[in-house]
């Protein structure tokens, strides 16, 4: 009769119960893991009154000025990212793809005016995070500023989805958005419709949420009861096979 070791056992169950957990996730209805009836509550300042937010499924929305920061947010089930680039002098919004802590497959976003459609960012090459990408400078504030809407009114797109961005500023301490965001009053509205929600599961991202006890709408107490067996087999089975590999790194 062949004997099975313990760590071999502990193996099997991670990598099955992990791997079953994978596919079931990746085949669950999106439906199954929230309520399509909850109500939407959209909270922006006063400078965005005159949009109609109903048409919207979801809105992030901040102050910016010229220094230079970054803002990470989910926004209709998309991971985003914001950067206000004084280097460049110009903003720069990506999309990417995540597990835990990780981070990869940064893609640009392209600026286009709502009115007219013509494609206002432009494109600079290479960028840090890899790929090319394409930014908005600052000097086209003013150039696409609606009088009549006191608004600034961009849509943006890239391979994955799309959304519409707004600038709007105090007009009574302000003669431009531009003069508003070197003082750091430029108001940011970054809003996504209903057919650019992203209704997919990601799998990967569920079990890292569950893994690191971030799963949405799962109470406290369920997500440790799943996690913490999980991280107990993990970390035995890295202490067997540190005390296995000993005898072969002491030489």
């Amino acid at each position: 009769m062949v004997e099975v070791s313990a760590e071999n056992i502990t193996l099997v169950t991670v990598v099955t119960f992990l791997s079953v957990f994978f596919i079931l996730v990746s085949m669950m209805p999106p439906g199954l893991l929230y309520t399509p009836s909850q109500k939407r509550i959209i909270e922006v300042p006063e400078y965005f009154e005159s949009i109609d937010l109903s048409y919207f499924s979801a809105t992030q929305n901040f102050t910016l000025g010229t220094g230079y920061i970054v803002y990470d947010f989910a926004l209709g089930g998309w991971n985003f990212q914001f950067e206000v680039n004084p280097v460049n002098q110009g903003f720069l919004l990506f999309t990417y793809d995540s597990w835990a802590i990780f981070k990869w497959n940064f893609e640009s976003f392209t600026w286009h005016n709502s009115k007219s459609g013509i494609i206002v960012s432009v494109n600079e090459g290479i960028y840090l995070r890899g790929g090319s990408h394409n930014i908005l400078k600052w000097t086209q504030l003013d150039p696409n500023y609606d009088p009549n809407s006191t608004l600034c009114e961009f849509t943006v797109d890239n391979s994955k989805t799309q959304c519409k961005i707004y600038f709007a500023f105090n007009t009574t301490r302000y003669n431009s958005p531009y003069a508003a965001l070197q003082n750091g009053e430029l108001a940011c509205l970054l809003a996504i419709g209903m057919d650019f929600t992203n209704t997919r599961i990601n799998a990967w991202n569920f079990i890292g949420m569950l893994l690191f006890f971030q799963a949405p709408e799962v109470h406290p107490a369920i997500n440790a009861l799943i996690a913490i067996p999980i991280w107990v087999m993990i970390a035995w089975l890295i202490y067997i096979l540190i005390l296995k590999a000993i005898p072969f790194v002491g030489g």
